[in-house]
């Protein structure tokens, strides 16, 4: 192994030295998050440490209903869609799916990608975006030609100057559906702060042009979309 190795580094010493920080850097970045999360951890064994056996059950408590509200608000919304006889979707948050069901039957399905959860704004007027769950609906969908006034926190959420003339052409893509939250079924545009391939607008969903096209005529404001 070592002559193979000494040639190697001969042949290609910009490779292997590219290699070797490459695997050096990796193993930095695992053992900073190493040392966070024990970090982490101590702290928050120091607060319950410091706190009384009452405020620790009511704090178990108070996560434990919360995660319990989550689950069923996410169970509900996949038994209701389950039962709407009406021609709707459904976002599969766990799996990445968008569907178009009526009463059960899948009548069509598409991978699509969710925004993350951010906290956007400046403070005081700063609010959490996170991807929706239970019952939503439409309430509108656009095309190409709709103008969207970005708003200023996208450019700072993706490190962009913030232009004074905010309003963008296809900014949400050929199509795009709204709903009555307020976040967005998008699809990616040619130019703007979201064209990133790599990027997807938080607390919203990323789909691909072609398959929202392929349902654009049974998208109907009031439609019902179930997150679960």
């Amino acid at each position: 192994m070592a002559p193979r190795w000494r040639e190697l580094r001969e042949r290609h010493p910009r490779v292997v030295t590219g290699t070797v920080l490459g695997v050096a850097a990796v193993l930095l970045m695992d053992g900073v998050l190493v040392y966070e999360r024990v970090q982490y951890g101590r702290e928050l064994a120091r607060i319950r440490t410091a706190m009384t056996e009452v405020e620790r059950q009511r704090a178990d408590s108070i996560a434990a209903s919360e995660e319990n509200h989550l689950a069923i608000a996410v169970e509900l919304a996949r038994r209701e869609a389950l039962g709407d006889a009406e021609l709707h979707l459904t976002v599969d948050t766990g799996n990445g799916l968008l569907c178009l069901e009526r009463q059960g039957a899948r009548l069509r399905e598409t991978r699509v990608r969710l925004g993350r959860a951010a906290t956007v704004g400046t403070p005081p007027d700063t609010v959490l975006l996170a991807p929706p769950l239970g019952k939503r609906s439409v309430a509108r969908v656009v095309d190409g030609a709709y103008q969207w006034a970005v708003p200023e926190w996208v450019y700072v959420d993706r490190g962009w100057p913030v232009p004074t003339n905010r309003q963008v052409p296809a900014a949400l893509g050929p199509l795009a559906i709204f709903l009555d939250t307020g976040a967005v079924l998008y699809s990616r545009p040619a130019a703007g702060p979201l064209c990133d391939p790599g990027y997807v607008l938080p607390g919203s969903v990323l789909v691909e042009a072609a398959d929202l096209e392929a349902i654009r005529a049974d998208l109907q404001p009031g439609m019902a979309v179930y997150f679960h």
